[in-house]
This record gives C-alpha cells, sequence and structure tokens, in this order.
C-alpha cells in the first residue's frame, strides 16, 4: 500500500476495528520511517476486523469521494466481525462507485483455497478479481492486475485468479 500512496496518487486507509487514512504517512521518502509510523496509528490491529463497518464509515466520509471511479484495493484474510449480509450491502454501494474492485486475500494461494463461506463468499460477486497476496511473487502478480483492471476494461472474474495476517487495507486509485 506503500508504494501505491507514494507513486500511483492512491489514498490508502487500514481498518482492523476503526478505519485509520495512511496516505500522508505512507508518503514519507523513508520507507522505515512510513512503516513504522503508519504502525503507530493503526492501533488497533490486533481486535479482530470489521470490514463491512470500516468500508461504510469510507463511503460516509470525505474521502468517500476517492472511490469514484477509482480502482478499489481490499487487503484482507475475509475474516469479518460484521455479519457477511452487511458485508455485501456495502460492497453493493461501493461497486456502484468504482470503476473495479479487487481483493487481495493471502489465504487464496493456498492448495484447496475456495471462498465459498462467510464474508468473503459475500463479497465475491462485487469483485473484479480476488487475487492471492500471501508471497511476493503473487504481490507482483496483483501489481500486474491492477494495472490490467485500470487500463482495459474486462468480464469480472468471479473466481481466484489462477495467477498465481489479521488486519486489512483497502487503497484506491483513479484511473
Amino acid at each position: 500500500m506503500r508504494a501505491f500512496a507514494a507513486v500511483a496518487d492512491a489514498e490508502v486507509f487500514a481498518f482492523a476495528t476503526t478505519l485509520t487514512r495512511l496516505t500522508v504517512v505512507l508518503r514519507h521518502a523513508s520507507a522505515a520511517a512510513a512503516v513504522a509510523r503508519a504502525g503507530e496509528l493503526v492501533a488497533d490491529r490486533f481486535g479482530g476486523t470489521r470490514i463491512a463497518t470500516n468500508l461504510r464509515s469510507l463511503l460516509a466520509s470525505h474521502h468517500g469521494n476517492a472511490v469514484r471511479g477509482a480502482v478499489v484495493v481490499i487487503g484482507s484474510d475475509g475474516w469479518d466481525s460484521d455479519p457477511p449480509a452487511e458485508l455485501a450491502a456495502v460492497l453493493a454501494r461501493l461497486r456502484r462507485r468504482a470503476y473495479r474492485i479487487v481483493w487481495m486475500n493471502p489465504r487464496a494461494g493456498a492448495p484447496g483455497f475456495a471462498p465459498l463461506v462467510g464474508s468473503m463468499a459475500a463479497a465475491l460477486p462485487f469483485c473484479d478479481r480476488l487475487l492471492p497476496a500471501g508471497t511476493f511473487h503473487e504481490l507482483d502478480r496483483v501489481a500486474a492486475e491492477i494495472v490490467a483492471c485500470a487500463t482495459a476494461p474486462g468480464d469480472r472474474v468471479t473466481g481466484v485468479s489462477s495467477r498465481g495476517s489479521r488486519g486489512s487495507t483497502a487503497g484506491s486509485a483513479r484511473r
């Protein structure tokens, strides 16, 4: 997410139980300083994840327009304290504003992973891409997919891409 903030004019937020804007701190010239400061700001990162609540807060805030026409990237394992129906409802709203939604899931590259239950199952119909993001190699492929989503229209992918911790991040960049 630091790279998106630093070079792609992206807005970056972290969410666990609350939403924290990280854009400004992640643009610091020193990567170590940026990540350290972001870690200090996200004080609730070990308290569980409320994806629906935080996405709803983002959409209701003055930053909610940042997702309009943007490629929205969500990084999460999909384990959510909010009910799946709430996540589906807020992702439907997000889907209407965003150009594309890409979900990076560190568990998606594991053998036998299938987003069939809970929040990931609820989120899947609203995602253009669900991509594995548990290794640096997978993250490199995620970056390529984000560029592809931003530059060329295409059919929505409703499964894990063949390419290819608690707490979550979301970013959006205008195409």
